[in-house]
């Protein structure tokens, strides 16, 4: 087995254990069992389970970036961003058990993992302007400076999270039920938001 696919066995098979078991109920010796493969062989690849938790992480957000670049096709800019937020929280649910470690492995997170989690927002950001930018070409949308729209509609998202997942002052993670009431309000928010750029 060359040394690529034996690291992209490594990562699907992790990626299956900790989206069912749970990243911190799964140990580096049942994955290596998983695979037939001795604990030193996994650790040559993987030195921690942090490092494998980011590779496998890296892995189902490039997944889910290939699928969103298509969200932004159809000529409605308030279903495609509404199909993005769909598609966002689809996501979520697929991948819970390895989001749901994302909490406590940020207030701890290497540089490497940092760097993952940057690259998620930005993906969001992106995701959003090229939506706005083809309904103001398709001269559906009113918009001067698309990217400052993006990043406006974008914080407002993330303002709206941040104040639903506040209890008290405390920051909670939410329970799969929970991102779909998280969803209801995104519509929301995003409908009347893009709603005021239409012509």
């Amino acid at each position: 087995m060359k040394q690529d696919i034996k690291k992209e066995a490594i990562i699907q098979a992790a990626e299956k254990r900790f989206n069912h078991f749970t990243v911190a109920k799964t140990t580096m010796a049942e994955i290596a069992g998983d695979l037939g493969i001795s604990k030193a062989l996994l650790y040559y690849y993987f030195p921690d389970k942090l490092s494998l938790y980011a590779a496998v992480l890296t892995h189902v957000i490039d997944a889910v970036q290939k699928k969103e670049k298509n969200l932004s096709a159809g000529s409605d800019p308030l279903k495609n961003v509404i199909n993005y937020l769909h598609a966002r929280n689809s996501f979520i649910h697929q991948h819970y058990h390895i989001i749901e470690f994302l909490k406590p492995a940020s207030e701890k997170a290497p540089e490497e993992l940092r760097q993952i989690f940057n690259r998620a927002k930005t993906s969001e950001l992106h995701n959003i302007e090229r939506i706005l930018e083809k309904g103001k070409k398709d001269k559906i949308l009113h918009i001067k400076d698309t990217a400052a729209t993006a990043e406006l509609l974008v914080n407002c998202l993330q303002g709206l999270r941040y104040v639903l997942l506040h209890q008290d002052g405390i920051m909670v993670f939410p329970t799969k039920e929970q991102f779909d009431s998280i969803l209801v309000k995104e519509k929301e928010l995003v409908s009347a938001f893009v709603k005021g750029l239409q012509f």
